[in-house]
């Protein structure tokens, strides 16, 4: 139990200086969730993200907010769907 608590600790240690070198430090804790997400997957959606089973501890307006602060800072970018004009298409602002 006790190496497996370590283990969790330099874990936690490893993604906290990840998130610095990536600038996500000042960031909540949903704000940095959904930008990995977004970052990691391809055809994300607000839907797609909020059916992730990570996700299910978040409401959806929870997310809604993540995703707009993203895209107010230039983060990430929304684009229309070409295939269902209702959905945003977000991805990283390189």
């Amino acid at each position: 139990m006790k190496k497996a608590v370590n283990r969790l600790f330099q874990l936690r240690q490893a993604l906290d200086e990840c998130e610095k070198e990536l600038g996500l430090s000042g960031y909540s804790e949903v704000e940095r969730a959904v930008f990995s997400y977004i970052t990691s997957n391809t055809h994300v959606t607000i839907t797609s993200i909020k059916n992730d089973p990570y996700f299910s501890k978040y409401s959806l307006s929870t997310i809604k907010r993540a995703v707009l602060f993203l895209t107010s800072n230039s983060i990430i970018s929304a684009n229309q769907s070409s295939e269902d004009k209702r959905e945003m298409i977000l991805s990283f602002q390189k």
